[in-house]
């Protein structure tokens, strides 16, 4: 049953008193001298169930005084200026809601199991108590107020920010009737065909797409076996994991954080080095430092003429030490299976961590070309921006995306830093709250000669902040490695897009001047 034979007919002025004074209705009626008295409002007293609720040709306002269900969806075609407007003071619950160009006020709790869609700067919704579901998006300046939580699975703000932001892209979520894919540069949502749809109780989304986190990598393991070895510790500290090491340095290591798991890979000198070693150093959240070292058994000689069988492939001899950081005076102790509880479980949390890690290391480098960032680098709409370290060279805006450029050699505290590109946006999260997130890549090399795209994430807060703390992808893997790399070919169309544009005479917008006179000088805009 629907709600248009149910409701009592009424003027605004007969109820406006009952609306919520912060309503936009009800102040523009207070403000211009009650513009909106002789509307029709449709009145129910109550709670009530009904099937649907269609707000493209009903009256001004429909109001319920009580909880709202609605067992399909809720929808109007025309976001621009839809007809009615809605207020609950209660409960609203549906399925659905595909809406926009009406005010929807609801003094309680919303709870839209699969989809709120809200389209359109005409368009607003107000939630005094908690919204719950879903998926939340809010497209072309839609605005949502919660002044409670935000309990839903995902929020988006445009459709193009399900690919990179979110894990699946538009063609994965609807079913293939509700997307427009043809002569399109890109695919949108249908929403009379959504509607229909709803109204014939067919299906329009894929759930699995709402209700999962997100995918995870599929990522191979590197390892043999997972035993303490020194054959493991070996593959641990192999050149093609190591960074490039200076002529005059004896020590080449790797480390990283993943929450408050602390590794670090080692090797000292080579096999002809007095002193060789390989390590593995773990530390804890409560300061207890693990220390696993192999050595060659027989390091007596140390020359290039010793027997070559034992220097290349010597007998290793595999020990441990522990210690507590945090604590006065507290030396090293031998490593064993009568060590502390603490310690063991360190032993255990740092290995597993560690061979987890670098099989995600070994992935990641399988995903991006270094080729692809430096092709960027050197694209001409780049040129200008050669200062990574300046606040005004260092990128620019192009559409929702900011990029970051610095080039390979750039000198930071007089040290030269590797090629990268930085790719962020603004965003909403939740919670309503704005957010700050970036995504860098990184080119690095190895001691083997081989290189690797580096995959950072930041959340920064606050844009002052010169180092943010960086989450390493490439070590931390999970969805969000495989967000960054789709956040990477989103970017790379934008910022191709936007050269061709220069190259044809048209600027990005917002563009700085100093970059308008170098394109200008170099001949690229005419």
């Amino acid at each position: 049953m629907s709600i248009h034979h149910m409701g009592q007919k009424v003027t605004f002025a007969d109820i406006k008193t009952r609306l919520p004074h912060e309503s936009w209705m009800y102040t523009q009626n207070e403000a211009h001298d009650g513009e909106f008295d002789a509307e029709e409002v449709w009145l129910h007293s109550g709670d009530l169930q009904i099937s649907e609720l269609l707000l493209d040709e009903g009256p001004f306002l429909i109001m319920v005084e009580g909880n709202l269900t609605v067992d399909r969806y809720i929808g109007n075609t025309e976001s621009d200026a839809a007809a009615s407007n809605l207020v609950v003071l209660g409960d609203l619950t549906t399925p659905y809601m595909l809406v926009g160009g009406q005010e929807i006020y609801i003094t309680g709790n919303l709870v839209v199991e699969d989809m709120f869609w809200g389209d359109y700067n005409h368009g607003e919704l107000t939630v005094k108590g908690n919204v719950e579901g879903g998926l939340l998006v809010s497209t072309e300046q839609y605005g949502i107020q919660v002044q409670g939580q935000r309990k839903v699975k995902r929020q988006v703000e445009e459709w193009e920010d399900l690919g990179p932001w979110q894990g699946f892209n538009m063609l994965e979520l609807f079913v293939p009737e509700c997307v427009i894919d043809e002569d399109t540069e890109e695919p949108f949502p249908w929403r009379e065909e959504m509607l229909k749809r709803l109204q014939q109780g067919q299906p329009i989304i894929h759930r699995e797409y709402i209700q999962a986190a997100g995918i995870e990598p599929n990522v191979p393991d590197w390892f043999e076996d997972h035993r303490v070895s020194a054959a493991n510790i070996q593959c641990l500290t192999h050149p093609s994991l190591l960074p490039v090491r200076e002529d005059d340095e004896l020590l080449n290591s790797y480390e990283f954080w993943l929450g408050e798991q602390f590794c670090r890979a080692s090797v000292y000198g080579d096999e002809y080095t007095e002193g060789y070693f390989r390590s593995l150093y773990f530390q804890g959240e409560h300061g207890c430092a693990l220390l696993l070292k192999v050595e060659p058994a027989d390091q007596a000689s140390g020359t290039p003429d010793k027997d070559a069988e034992q220097a290349v492939n010597p007998v290793w001899m595999l020990s441990g030490a522990y210690r507590y950081v945090n604590r006065e005076n507290s030396g090293w102790s031998e490593f064993s299976e009568n060590s502390p509880a603490d310690i063991q479980q360190l032993s255990i949390n740092g290995w597993n961590t560690l061979l987890q890690s670098v099989s995600n290391y070994q992935y990641a480098r399988t995903l991006i070309s270094p080729q692809l960032i430096r092709d960027l680098l050197a694209l001409p709409i780049v040129e200008p921006y050669d200062d990574y370290y300046d606040d005004d060279r260092h990128g620019l805006w192009i559409g929702d995306f900011y990029f970051a450029f610095r080039q390979a050699g750039q000198l930071c505290d007089d040290v030269p830093q590797p090629a990268m590109l930085r790719i962020g946006r603004e965003y909403t999260d939740a919670q309503g709250e704005t957010q700050v997130e970036k995504y860098f890549f990184t080119l690095h090399q190895h001691a083997d000669g081989t290189e690797i795209v580096l995959i950072e994430y930041s959340a920064q807060e606050d844009e002052d902040e010169d180092e943010p703390v960086l989450l390493e992808l490439h070590y931390a893997g999970g969805s969000q490695l495989l967000h960054a790399v789709q956040l990477l070919e989103r970017g790379r169309k934008e910022l191709i897009q936007a050269n061709e544009d220069l190259l044809n005479g048209e600027l990005p917008y917002g563009v700085d001047s100093f970059a308008k006179r170098y394109w200008k000088s170099k001949g690229y805009l005419k």
